[in-house]
Order: C-alpha cells, then sequence, then structure tokens
C-alpha cells in the first residue's frame, strides 16, 4: 500500500510539472493561443482555470485516497459515528463559493472586452446565406467604403468526390477570402439571409451567430500578417460543411493597396459589362463559362448532373424552369424563389455570367433547347422590371389640411369619396394611427433605425430627414411591405396588419420633424398587397 501511496504523489507532482508545458505547448488537443490580444487573454484564463480544477482534483482525490488508505478496515480502523457537521457543511460551500468567484472575476473582465467594439477603425457588416458568406466594408477610418463580394468553397469537386487527393485545408478554401489589416479594430456586425449561421474563426476566438433580422456584433485585432480558417459553427442546412471562413491579414499599406485594386476593379467590371451590351458571345464561350458558374453556385444543391434531390431541390434536368419559357428561366435566376432555398443571384453574378449559366441550364443534360443568352438580354428583362415596376398607378394619399389654408368646403362634384372600411381596414384620424404606429415602430423597427430615427451610421439608415420617409410615398410602402434583398430589411406584408402597416407608414413620415403630412389608411395598404399579388 505504500508503494501505492507513492505512485499517487509522484503523480500529482508530475501533473504539476507537465501542464505550465502544456500552456505553451502547440498542442492538437488544446486550445489555440491565436494571434491576437483577445485569442491570448482567453488561452490565458483556459489554462488558469484548467490549473485550478487540476488543483482541486489533486485535493479533493488525494484526501480520498488518503482517507482510505489510512482508515482501511484491514488496518483496524473503526468508523466514526457521528452524524451532521455545521462546520464541515460550511466549509464545503463557502470553499467552493470562493473559488468560483475567484474564477469569474478574469471571465469577466475578458468576457467585457469581447464585447466592447467601439471605436473601430474598420466595420464590415458580414451577411450569411445557404451557402456562402457576403462581405461588405461599409467605413474604413473617416472613409465610406462601397466594396463587397460573396465568398465561397473553392474546393474542386473531384476532391469532395474522393476522385482526387485531399490536401491540408480540404473543404477550408474559399474563391475571395475576407481581407483585413493588422494592428487595426475590425468591427463585425453579422445576420443572415436565411436562417441561422456563426462565423467562427478559432485565431480570433471570435464565434458570432448570424441570425435573420438581427445584427451581431463582435471586433478583433489581428497582430500578426497570415491567412486564418474557420467554418459555419451552427448546423445551417445540408451544405453545412461546405461553407468555410478564409481571412487575410495583411500589413496596412498592403490593405490600402487592396482596397484601392477593388474599387478600380469595381469600374473595370462596369466597363466590361457595358461593353458587353454590344457584343454577341457565342454559344461555345457561353457554355464553357457556365457550366464553370454551375459547378461553383448550383450543383451543390441541384446536382452536377441537373437531376437535383427529389423532394428537396427540382431536377433542371427536363425541368419546367429549363425548358420552359426564357424570361421565367431569367426571373427566377435574377431573383430567386421566395419560401425556397432558391436565391436571387442578380447582384451576386456578373452579366456575363448570368448568361452564361442560363444557357447552360438550357442546354446541358439533353436539354438542348438551342436558347442562347446574351448579356444584352439581361440587361433588357432587368430594366423592363425597374420601368413594370415605376409604372405602376401613383397612391393617392390623404394630406393633412395645412394650419394657414383655408378650409373651404368642397361641392359634391369634387369631394373626395370616402374609402370602404373593411374589418381590418376602418378609416383612422392621424392621432390613431400615429398613436398606434409609434407603438409598432418601437417594437418592429427602433433595433436598428433607433427610437430617434437617427438609426447606426454605417449600418442601419436614418429614418430622419431619409429619402425614403420623405420621398415619393410609393417606395416607402414597398419596402415596408417587401423589404429590400440583401441588407437586413425585412419584408413586413406577412407580418403585421393592415391598421398596423399603414399607422406605422405614417408614423414614420411624420415624426422626427418629417412632417410630411400623409395620413395612409390601412385600405391603401390593403389595395397594394392585392395588387401585388
Amino acid at each position: 500500500m505504500r508503494g501505492a501511496y507513492r505512485v499517487i504523489v509522484r503523480a500529482a507532482c508530475c501533473m504539476f510539472v507537465l501542464v505550465p508545458q502544456l500552456s505553451f505547448a502547440n498542442s492538437a488537443v488544446n486550445m489555440r493561443q491565436g494571434v491576437t490580444d483577445i485569442s491570448e487573454e482567453v488561452y490565458q484564463l483556459h489554462m488558469t482555470i484548467f490549473l485550478i480544477c487540476c488543483a482541486i482534483a489533486l485535493v479533493v482525490f488525494g484526501l480520498m485516497f488518503w482517507a482510505m488508505l489510512r482508515h482501511r478496515k484491514s488496518k483496524g480502523r473503526q468508523a466514526a459515528q457521528f452524524h451532521e457537521s455545521t462546520k464541515i457543511e460550511v466549509l464545503w460551500t463557502a470553499i467552493p463559493f470562493v473559488i468560483l468567484i475567484l474564477m469569474a472575476i478574469p471571465a469577466t473582465q475578458t468576457l467585457i472586452k469581447m464585447e466592447d467594439s467601439s471605436k473601430a477603425d474598420l466595420t464590415i457588416k458580414v451577411t450569411a446565406s445557404q451557402w456562402k458568406w457576403h462581405y461588405q466594408y461599409l467605413n474604413y477610418g473617416q472613409q465610406e467604403l462601397d466594396v463587397g463580394y460573396y465568398s465561397i468553397l473553392s474546393t474542386p469537386q473531384e476532391q469532395i468526390d474522393n476522385q482526387a487527393e485531399k490536401p491540408v485545408t480540404y473543404l477550408l478554401e474559399v474563391d475571395k477570402p475576407l481581407v483585413i489589416p493588422i494592428d487595426k479594430k475590425v468591427r463585425f456586425l453579422f445576420t443572415s439571409d436565411d436562417v441561422i449561421h456563426a462565423w467562427w474563426v478559432p485565431d480570433f476566438a471570435v464565434k458570432k451567430d448570424a441570425v435573420p433580422g438581427f445584427i451581431n456584433e463582435s471586433w478583433t485585432r489581428v497582430n500578426e500578417t497570415g491567412v486564418y480558417r474557420g467554418q459555419c459553427a451552427e448546423l445551417c442546412g445540408k451544405n453545412h460543411g461546405y461553407m468555410p471562413i478564409v481571412v487575410e491579414a495583411k500589413t496596412e499599406q498592403a490593405f490600402t493597396d487592396w482596397l484601392v485594386g477593388q474599387q478600380e476593379l469595381k469600374l473595370q467590371q462596369a466597363q466590361e459589362e457595358l461593353a458587353l451590351l454590344s457584343t454577341t458571345l457565342s454559344k461555345e464561350e457561353l457554355l464553357a463559362l457556365g457550366q464553370d458558374v454551375y459547378t461553383a453556385n448550383c450543383s451543390a444543391c441541384h446536382q452536377p448532373s441537373g437531376q437535383g434531390l427529389p423532394g428537396v431541390f427540382p431536377a433542371l434536368k427536363g425541368g419546367p424552369i429549363t425548358t420552359g419559357p426564357v424570361d421565367g428561366h431569367i426571373d427566377i435566376v435574377l431573383n430567386g424563389k421566395p419560401a425556397t432555398a432558391m436565391q436571387a443571384f442578380a447582384k451576386q453574378l456578373s452579366l456575363k455570367q448570368l448568361a452564361a449559366v442560363i444557357t447552360y441550364e438550357r442546354n446541358a443534360w439533353g436539354n438542348e433547347t438551342g436558347d442562347v443568352v446574351q448579356p444584352k438580354q439581361i440587361t433588357t428583362f432587368i430594366n423592363g422590371l425597374q420601368q413594370l415596376k415605376s409604372s405602376k398607378p401613383a397612391l393617392e394619399t390623404v394630406k393633412e389640411p395645412q394650419q394657414n389654408q383655408a378650409m373651404t368646403p368642397k361641392s359634391p362634384e369634387t369631394q373626395e369619396k370616402p374609402i370602404e372600411a373593411t374589418s381590418d381596414a376602418q378609416t383612422m384620424t392621424k392621432q390613431q394611427l400615429m398613436t398606434l404606429g409609434e407603438s409598432a415602430y418601437l417594437a418592429q423597427c427602433a433595433a436598428c433605425h433607433q427610437a430617434s430615427g437617427l438609426g447606426l451610421a454605417g449600418v442601419f439608415p436614418a429614418l430622419k430627414d431619409s429619402p425614403i420617409a420623405k420621398g415619393p410615398i410609393e417606395a416607402h410602402i414597398d419596402i415596408v411591405l417587401n423589404g429590400k434583398p440583401g441588407t437586413a430589411m425585412q419584408g413586413y406584408a406577412k407580418h403585421l396588419s393592415a391598421k398596423e402597416l399603414a399607422a406605422i407608414i405614417t408614423y414614420e413620415r411624420n415624426a422626427w420633424g418629417n412632417e410630411m403630412g400623409d395620413l395612409l389608411q390601412p385600405q391603401q395598404v390593403e389595395d397594394v398587397i392585392r395588387g401585388n399579388k
């Protein structure tokens, strides 16, 4: 027994010798130290808690084994006969309480630092969707930015199909990484277009959920240049495992040069698309490009064979979309299909890519429709939709009489006809609309646009003196009913009643000094909704 006791003591001593070494070891079973001050604090906090747990385990198990060895029956020991001990109960309650307090102090300090995203040098909006990331650079210092792009898995299909050797970075490569400068505080704003995702980069100690309709914040300050990888850490659907994150940290000068290059690239792409409008591409060129675009953006759902997944993703081989009217095909590729996983690609792909992928889908897998869609045709279709939208008859609104105007009774011929009332569309006074509108605004909109209507600069636009709240009321109604694709602004047509919608729009057009005088009635909102259907 003495030999066993010595073994236990030696093992405990070895534990205290090895633990400090583990704290500096680049072990596959230990947490990464990362490349930011916060990740280093998280790592040290982890090791501190680990050491405390080891010490507690050593004391508790040491006392247990010591008691079992010293007071075993073979030595003739008799069990003590006592019941309850106030001192012992106080001790085993107070000691863990003190330990927990001591552990909570550094943990709380670190958590407070992790949540402080103020005074950022660079702000980036990260929008997740099935199954890619969209990065929108909002501002850098005092400079407003207009740089944005999608970051998509670039692992070859041959590796996924086990037909090629898989590198160390298998399923961790993207076509366009997120680029940030080192030694600068980078603020991230996370949201989602569809389901809940999570942006996770272990080296930054950043893991934050991207939730539809909400904005979550986080930040990082990278100390070393390099390439850092992560993944979506929230089960988000069929291709959850194909949603990697790659971040490239550059020096400040290299990042500034990259920004300039991105702006020049955007201008160049605009000029190329303008030139495409007078160019006719060959079928062979469109098919070759279309196959690449389809493989990168569509094959994950509709499969490389175009056969889809029965009951989940429709087949494109012999399908009604790819063999039906070409305008319907263009429309669904550009605008997506609401309430399904089919997202809009109008802002994700160039005119040439859109024309190519539609041409490919209409001629691949035996479809052979013979249709060759040109970039000019895509532009014509988009312009046609815009003209159709702008040609809708203007919505007449009830204006509040100005105080300096003489109130003269109208003749029966010129009097406005009263609006017909429905169960949820009664004619309401300005006071009723403003009261209900303020309540609905605070519940639905104030979290983003603020109770003051000033919004959040660079993130959510202000409604006070804004072109939406003080512009054409048709545009105001449209964005409230249908939302704005590619942003956190969701459509409320299915979430609020006609009365609430009318009230909230009236409130926004008359609050915070806007004073447009527009009084939108519930019946008018219902008429717009019926017209949209």
